[in-house]
């Protein structure tokens, strides 16, 4: 049967399909930053944030902050992409505080567990924020057009896209979610699978994406893009369960 969806319709009226979009290499982007993240994270001393690897880190989740704008297949221009590095950037920042939790609660932890929670708390606080500031701008940016044609497709590729930077920061948190003390093993083990788990889900989603998505015709390398987004929407899943894993 027809695929429809995916089909141009010529002047002759004739249905013309579009070339199959090949998922491997969107998945290969994936399993490759995969393994970058999780190596850096199982150094010794990746938990200190004032260390060398805990900078290497920050360094490669801002290089795939900026890759993202760079090879994105989503249909939210110049604009667009700008604004989703800056807010990545921003919750990088929220991400890498770790005094961030006793200005945004005022409250002074107790123990380096206490801190630990505060921070991640405060960085969820920080994105709430960044989300709510990117929904104006996103809005602010479609008025602004003239004419606002495809208004609804860009105004969600540009949340889209700002949406997956901001969550990109919770890699920040990875070398809590494997390092962190006083935690038990059930526990560990259980928040990890619940992050591969999403990591796997939002994989096979990707798949469907690739087959569907409509760049532009002068996008750049668009399958790099498409296999990053769900790797850096995976990140906001790390920074929730380092928050439930040590809450528990």
């Amino acid at each position: 049967m027809t695929d429809m969806k995916n089909a141009d319709v010529p002047e002759g009226g004739a249905p013309l399909m579009q070339p199959s979009r090949s998922v491997t290499r969107p998945l290969l982007v994936q399993i490759v930053a995969y393994v970058v993240l999780v190596a850096l994270a199982c150094i010794p001393g990746s938990a200190n944030v004032g260390g060398v690897v805990y900078s290497l880190l920050l360094s490669v989740v801002g290089v795939l902050i900026m890759l993202s704008a760079f090879f994105t297949p989503l249909r939210d221009g110049l604009p667009g992409r700008i604004t989703a590095c800056v807010l990545g950037f921003c919750s990088m920042i929220c991400a890498a505080t770790p005094f961030l939790g006793e200005l945004v609660f005022g409250v002074h932890p107790d123990g380096v567990e206490r801190s630990e929670s505060l921070s991640v708390s405060a960085w969820l606080a920080g994105c709430a924020t960044l989300l709510v500031m990117l929904l104006v701008v996103s809005f602010a940016r479609q008025m602004a057009r003239n004419p606002r044609t495809d208004m609804i497709v860009q105004m969600s590729h540009m949340v889209m896209d700002g949406v997956s930077c901001i969550a990109a920061a919770g890699w920040c948190f990875l070398p809590m979610l494997m390092h962190a003390d006083g935690v038990r093993p059930v526990v560990r083990a259980l928040t990890l699978a619940a992050v591969a788990l999403v990591a796997l889900a939002l994989a096979a989603m990707s798949c469907l994406w690739t087959r569907d998505v409509r760049p532009l015709d002068d996008a750049r390398s668009p399958w790099i893009g498409m296999g990053m987004m769900p790797l850096m929407l995976t990140g906001a899943a790390v920074g929730i369960a380092v928050l439930v894993m040590l809450l528990v």
